[in-house]
């Protein structure tokens, strides 16, 4: 078949030339031969080099509209620099000689890998579901941007479940931009240390605050790994231990209450959690008629309440003096639950007023767990840690990788 001149944009390999297209249903065949007036240089030292042996090889290719299978056949040309003693192989630019792809063939699929599940690749093009995680993998590695660990200042950690049994990972981010700069299996210390392995000297001492849940492996690591960097206690974390102590009064007040008071306490857990100003009418009208059976949940309500107060605090200062008159409050409650939870508080008073100071929490990262989970979702889980670290930075980048 002769070459049209409309062909040659599609396939403009510099260096190269078309010799022959041949198409039939469902598959075109394009071949490639180098063009003969160009000379051999060697790539090491640039000099002028002989030709060692020739051998055609095979790549895929782009659909071609209707056609799904496209194939180009080249012709790869060993050479032998004599100047440096060293052996090459010439190809077409933006050929993947190991994989016998073009680099435009695995970028689309790496867009579709973003947007779709792997499996489902096949559908749309004639490769197998793990040759389409294998190029996205590829092209994800080379091609996502380096985090920034040279103006990282904040930095947040926490734990991630990812599926059944317990399965954890320790996820860190940028605490101001949101950057994913480390994922690692569990949620032991090893699982945050390789994280400062990764960092230089210089990189670790301009980090002023590092935030996190108060688990105490995160926190050991980090006043190891980083002393002069700052530890905060994140707010939701404590907010999240503050409902388990509220619960736990909830409960203690079921055991307690008559079967006609019961039916007050019943159903009203998310309730108590809940602002004030989020509560709809009837859910108000609930809790009302709870606190009017039960005083020790009204108190625990309005405690829970008052410590939002302590995170419109400006100055550490002041929102300690707040944070022990909080405390004095619960001790005079004789809620249990919370006298153990104010207790606590006091033990990282220090954590919990670094939070004031530096205004860092773990909000980015709650809300890119959402898309973790979207993730691992799609994949139907992952095996691959590095793989499914690639994806989730992904998710921070411009949805269209270039050649």
């Amino acid at each position: 078949m002769s070459v049209h001149p409309s062909w040659s944009p599609l396939f403009d390999f510099a260096g190269w030339v078309i010799k022959e297209i041949k198409i039939i249903p469902e598959l075109a065949m394009i071949k490639l031969q180098r063009d003969k007036r160009l000379s051999i240089r060697c790539p090491h030292c640039y000099k002028r080099s002989g030709k060692n042996r020739k051998s055609w090889h095979t790549v895929n290719d782009l659909p071609l509209g209707v056609v799904s299978i496209v194939k180009i056949h080249y012709q790869a040309i060993q050479g032998f620099c004599a100047s440096c003693d060293h052996y090459f192989t010439i190809v077409p630019y933006g050929f993947d000689h190991a994989v016998r792809a073009t680099r435009r063939l695995m970028h689309y699929v790496c867009r579709l890998c973003r947007f779709m599940p792997a499996n489902k690749v096949p559908e749309f093009l004639p490769i197998s579901a793990s040759t389409a995680r294998r190029w996205d993998k590829k092209v994800l590695a080379e091609h996502l941007p380096e985090p920034d660990f040279d103006n990282l200042r904040y930095v947040i950690v926490d734990e991630k479940s990812i599926g059944k049994g317990h399965n954890y990972l320790t996820v860190v981010i940028n605490g101001e931009t949101g950057d994913v700069l480390h994922l690692a299996e569990g949620k032991k210390k090893e699982s945050f240390e390789s994280f400062f392995a990764k960092l230089s000297a210089k990189q670790i001492k301009n980090i002023k605050a590092i935030a996190m849940d108060r688990a105490g492996a995160y926190k050991a690591v980090a006043q190891e790994q980083a002393p002069k960097a700052e530890i905060v206690f994140d707010k939701f974390h404590i907010v999240a231990n503050l409902n388990q102590a509220i619960d736990e009064v909830r409960r203690s007040a079921w055991r307690k209450a008559s079967k006609d008071d019961k039916r007050f306490i019943k159903g009203q857990r998310y309730n108590l959690f809940r602002h004030p100003e989020n509560l709809r009418e009837d859910q108000a009208t609930d809790l009302a008629a709870l606190f009017e059976a039960n005083e020790s949940l009204f108190q625990a309500y309005l405690l829970k309440d008052a410590l939002r107060n302590l995170w419109t605090y400006i100055y550490p200062a002041w929102a300690g003096k707040y944070l022990d008159k909080w405390i004095s409050w619960v001790n005079d409650s004789g809620l249990t639950p919370l006298i153990k939870f104010a207790k606590g508080l006091h033990r990282d008073r220090s954590e919990i007023l670094a939070c004031i100071k530096h205004r860092i929490t773990s909000a980015k990262l709650e809300a890119f767990n959402g898309i973790i989970d979207r993730i691992v979702r799609k994949a139907c889980g992952y095996r691959d840690l590095e793989y499914l670290y690639l994806k989730i930075r992904q998710e921070a980048s411009p949805p269209v990788l270039h050649r």
